[in-house]
């Protein structure tokens, strides 16, 4: 059977370079993209690498209405997602519309807010489970992530690297507690860390660009998204519900990214920064 795969910032970088892997794998993909015309271009290389044509939604995480408009059209198009991608994101200073921390909304709610949005397509009764996979990062281990109110601007966040690592932070601790609460009812939470990679990410960040050009500290968008791709095909044999994966080998966060309190603190505390008064139950 074809599966359905939704990825998200799919228009560039290991976003795409997974897509075109999942595609030549044979899976049918929905990819999700800020950019219309980088979004089309993306879709005929998916289109190429594989033999179905995938379908092209334009979404801006920075705002929650796009992204309940994008989960609507992905649910009148499949009725089943076999895996989700929760991949987009960038390095972000500022506020949205809604008055949240841009880089928090961007790279975690918005995310956070699809799954539960696509929960009953991906929940199973019998059968392989579903995979939820999240884009982390080692930046992780600089964040100043407060869990009871993860979407208030912070003074800290003026930095954007910090703010980028308070939002990596919190993608580990969706994935720790998402698998505490879905995993019984067949989905798979999953995250991983890409490395460094030659993409368009932080490309107004004069010190990465500095670093870029030092080629041997970084590897092209094809290769980070092995692990990302292996994770959405291995034998759920060799996947740990939960798992954070660098190189297909599981990889070490710290405390703070691991804690089973702080993960379900945020958690809740996302529920009501997305609207949880008409989310779908997530038990």
């Amino acid at each position: 059977m074809t599966r359905t795969v939704v990825v998200t910032g799919a228009s560039a970088g290991i976003g795409l370079a997974g897509a075109k892997q999942l595609a030549a794998h044979g899976d049918r993909l929905i990819l999700l993209g800020r950019d219309e015309s980088r979004l089309a271009v993306a879709a005929e290389v998916v289109r190429a690498a594989g033999r179905h044509r995938p379908i092209a939604i334009r979404a801006d995480f920075a705002d929650l209405a796009q992204v309940r408009a994008a989960a609507v059209r992905i649910r009148d198009s499949c009725d089943r997602v076999d895996v989700l991608v929760n991949n987009a994101g960038g390095l972000f200073g500022g506020v949205t519309g809604h008055g949240h921390d841009r880089a928090m909304q961007v790279n975690h709610l918005a995310g956070f807010l699809l799954a539960h949005l696509l929960l009953d397509r991906m929940r199973r009764t019998s059968g392989p489970p579903s995979r939820l996979i999240t884009t982390a990062s080692l930046a992780e281990a600089w964040g100043v992530l407060d869990v009871d109110a993860p979407m208030r601007k912070r003074l800290l966040h003026r930095s954007r690297w910090l703010a980028y690592g308070s939002s990596k932070q919190a993608n580990i601790l969706f994935t720790l507690e998402a698998a505490r609460r879905w995993t019984g009812s067949g989905v798979l939470p999953l995250a991983f860390f890409p490395g460094l990679v030659r993409s368009r990410f932080a490309s107004t960040s004069p010190l990465f660009m500095l670093g870029k050009l030092v080629p041997v500290l970084f590897t092209s968008p094809a290769r980070a998204a092995d692990t990302l791709t292996w994770l959405a095909t291995a034998p759920e044999s060799a996947l740990v519900p939960g798992g954070y994966y660098f190189l297909r080998q599981p990889f070490a966060a710290t405390a703070r990214s691991t804690s089973p309190s702080r993960a379900e603190r945020l958690w809740n505390a996302s529920l009501q920064a997305a609207g949880e008064w008409d989310l779908p139950p997530d038990r």
